[in-house]
């Protein structure tokens, strides 16, 4: 490890320019956008707002559930509490001189900007303790175009992939501590367990950073006793901290797949305090009874999985129906195959995997070379899985991203040290540090296939002014209408919605896609027994093209072309634009 010390100031000035640039990019990007006050395009950013705004209007801590989501009463959320924490804190801090919805305001503008500290600062304390002064100004140059006013990081960007990217940031900068300090386990240990109780997608890597750290205890044993008995009992702490401050008491005996619960605590806190015993007494014996010590802990937590919750062993989109699963899941961009995107994103798909591809072929290089062996194995393994995800789910990529810079600044270092000596090219390392940048991989097919154009935008117009203001001239009420904006009708109105893109409401997202496909004269039965009173349509709705190809006789696809049964009534005003939603008041039979 290198102590900040042995940092020259030059270095770390460098340092801060760049990261301070990094930093300043996604406010200067906030601002340009004018995305002060207001939640992320994403409907994830926006069904965060609602939550929090359930929670800082009386809604139990405990209680995830969100009442206007779906029949029967609403919906349990997968959500953790946690991101909800920190935009909480800003708020009551703001409120102290604001007004609440103000306050609000500048806390959603406010903290996605700062969560980019915690990646910054993981890139800081992995160059401290890999290579010092050099790779910590290539640490950032390199991570410069991939974090350069990163979407996830704009203001009222508030989903919790950028906790989950600082988080794992963290972890891995302390995990490269090659000798193992117990407080860089212990920082490690808790990073782990908090990506463990925000979300499932940092399940895998968290997975592979723990087996790491079992797997280099096995093979160096005492020399590193204490560092990892530190991260088994911090893993193990931590997770019951977060599993009893974050999980309700009446659900802490239920298995959920989909979020922290007892499957994935009893498994953090047996495979942690496993390994903890396990280099407590063992260390000193040989590294095959150390080997099977640790399959010792890896049975256990594989009984855990297998008696409490085989179910967490399957496929989870298995249990969709049909229709949910190839008319709505199939269609939600970031859950679909790399591979699998619409045509012409060639140059996104190069975007996101070309400098993971590069940075993995440095990690395997380094290994098979015999250099720092245990800092490229960890990469290695870490970006192999990241791009296994990305094939099976696009979203993955942003991680894959991230951990592909301190590999490739590795590069980058390596190259211009040896400019250095004599007889070296001293613009050599400019090479790996162009093949680092996403951006060029995307150049080539951008020329060939570019990008198709954003259609978001016009799916959003459903909800223009002039649809806002009839939908707040009539009383509350359950709306039937297009899942991509649901959670923006929670935001916008207070009615409830059949469904929105969120897979616990399966019965919402079911009985929605059942009553587009039926006969629009066997629709209004179905409708009054999920007490439907209105139905939005959005013109610019993609179930609009999907319904009109596969059931061009069903109700959607009768409504799309203007078509109104005798049991919908317009609510005025009507809008006269082609892309404002038409709203329509369910008329009981009879």
């Amino acid at each position: 490890m290198t102590s900040a010390s042995s940092i020259s100031r030059a270095a770390r000035l460098w340092a801060w320019l760049l990261a301070g640039s990094i930093f300043l990019s996604v406010v200067a990007v906030s601002l340009f956008k004018g995305r002060f006050g207001q939640p992320g395009p994403d409907g994830d950013d926006v069904m965060r707002l609602v939550q929090i705004r359930d929670l800082l209007a009386g809604q139990g801590w405990f209680d995830l559930h969100q009442y206007r989501l779906g029949p029967d009463g609403g919906t349990l959320m997968h959500w953790s509490r946690i991101p909800d924490l920190p935009i909480v804190v800003l708020t009551g801090l703001f409120d102290l001189f604001l007004p609440q919805d103000t306050a609000l305001a500048w806390a959603i503008s406010v903290w996605p900007p700062l969560s980019m500290l915690f990646v910054l600062g993981g890139l800081w304390l992995a160059a401290r303790n890999l290579d010092g002064g050099r790779l910590l100004v290539f640490n950032f140059i390199v991570a410069l175009p991939v974090l350069f006013a990163h979407f996830r990081f704009l203001s009222g960007s508030l989903d919790h992939h950028n906790l989950q990217l600082g988080f794992l940031a963290i972890a891995v900068g302390a995990s490269l501590d090659r000798n193992v300090a117990p407080k860089s386990m212990v920082l490690s240990a808790i990073m782990l367990a908090l990506s463990v109780a925000v979300g499932i997608e940092l399940y895998p890597f968290v997975a592979v950073i723990c087996w790491f750290h079992a797997l280099d205890w096995a093979v160096r044993g005492t020399e590193i006793r204490r560092g990892t008995i530190a991260f088994g009992v911090t893993l193990a702490g931590a997770a019951a901290v977060c599993f009893f401050a974050t999980v309700p008491p009446a659900l802490w005996g239920r298995v959920y797949c989909d979020s922290f619960s007892i499957i994935s605590f009893l498994a953090l806190g047996i495979g942690g305090g496993g390994l903890a015993l396990a280099a407590a007494f063992l260390s000193e014996r040989s590294a095959r009874i150390r080997l099977a010590g640790l399959v010792g802990v890896g049975l256990a937590c594989g009984v855990v999985f297998v008696f409490q919750g085989p179910q967490c062993l399957a496929n989870p989109i298995d249990v969709l129906a049909p229709d949910v699963r190839e008319i709505w899941f199939n269609s939600i961009t970031e859950a679909r195959p790399m591979f699998a995107q619409d045509s012409g994103r060639w140059p996104f798909i190069a975007y996101a995997m070309g400098t993971s591809v590069v940075a993995l072929g440095v990690s395997i290089h380094g290994v098979i070379r015999r250099r720092d062996v245990r800092t490229h194995s960890l990469f290695a393994l870490l970006l192999a899985l990241a791009l296994v995800l990305m094939l099976y789910q696009v979203r993955f990529y942003a991680f894959g991203s991230l951990l592909a810079i301190v590999p490739c600044a590795l590069w980058v270092s390596d190259v211009y040290a040896r400019g250095r000596e004599e007889g070296g090219s001293r613009i050599a390392y400019l090479a790996p540090l162009v093949l680092s940048n996403p951006a060029l991989w995307a150049l080539p097919p951008s020329l060939i296939a570019p990008l198709p154009q954003d259609t978001s935008s016009e799916e959003l117009a459903c909800l223009s002014d002039t649809a806002l203001t009839t939908l707040s001239s009539v009383p509350p009420g359950m709306i039937l209408s297009d899942a991509n904006i649901g959670s923006y009708l929670l935001n916008e109105t207070p009615h409830s919605v059949m469904s929105a893109n969120y897979h616990r409401d399966t019965a919402g997202i079911g009985a929605s896609l059942e009553a587009f496909g039926l006969p629009p004269a066997e629709v209004s039965a179905l409708l009054a027994e999920n007490q439907v009173d209105y139905v939005l349509l959005c013109p610019g709705a993609p179930e609009n093209k999907t319904f009109t190809a596969l059931r061009p006789d069903g109700f959607l696809a009768r409504l799309s072309a203007g078509e109104v049964p005798d049991w919908l009534r317009p609510v005025e005003p009507i809008p006269q634009d082609e892309s404002s939603g038409r709203l329509y008041k369910v008329m009981p039979a009879g």
